[in-house]
């Protein structure tokens, strides 16, 4: 977070419901000690684990960003989706996902254990569940 700007909107939220915060840099500093962290790292491809990598500084990196979290979430992660739930399984974390698009053409070589494209929101759910045994799914 350390340097990217919130947008007006953001300031606004934060002016609004953070007792003491005001103008950008009071927002700024807000964010950046805030123990939230928006993960602007390298993220491991769906077709490997996140920490099956060669390298060292990729493992370390998400190492330092993930070891210390007691779950991962994703909000509406467009087609960081996949990568969600494997950054969590990765590193053993447990994690709450609440997937969008499908991105079907972005991904297409996600299939389904029985073999049918994942072009769905529905074959989306199903194929974030086969990743992982014991997922819960509510609407």
């Amino acid at each position: 977070w350390r340097g990217a700007s919130r947008s007006r909107p953001q300031r606004l939220w934060l002016e609004s419901n953070v007792p003491g915060v005001r103008g950008f840099a009071g927002c700024q500093a807000l964010v950046e000690r805030s123990p939230l962290r928006q993960c602007r790292s390298l993220v491991p491809s769906e077709s490997s684990s996140a920490v099956e990598s060669t390298s060292a500084e990729p493992l370390a990196r998400w190492s330092n960003i993930v070891g210390p979290c007691r779950v991962v979430v994703g909000l509406h992660p467009d087609q960081a989706t996949g990568g969600v739930v494997e950054l969590a399984r990765g590193f053993g974390k447990p994690f709450a996902v609440v997937p969008c698009c499908t991105f079907a053409d972005d991904f297409p070589d996600r299939r389904l254990a029985e073999g049918r494209l994942v072009r769905t929101y529905d074959d989306l759910v199903c194929w974030l569940r086969e990743l992982q045994d014991n997922t819960e799914v509510t609407y």
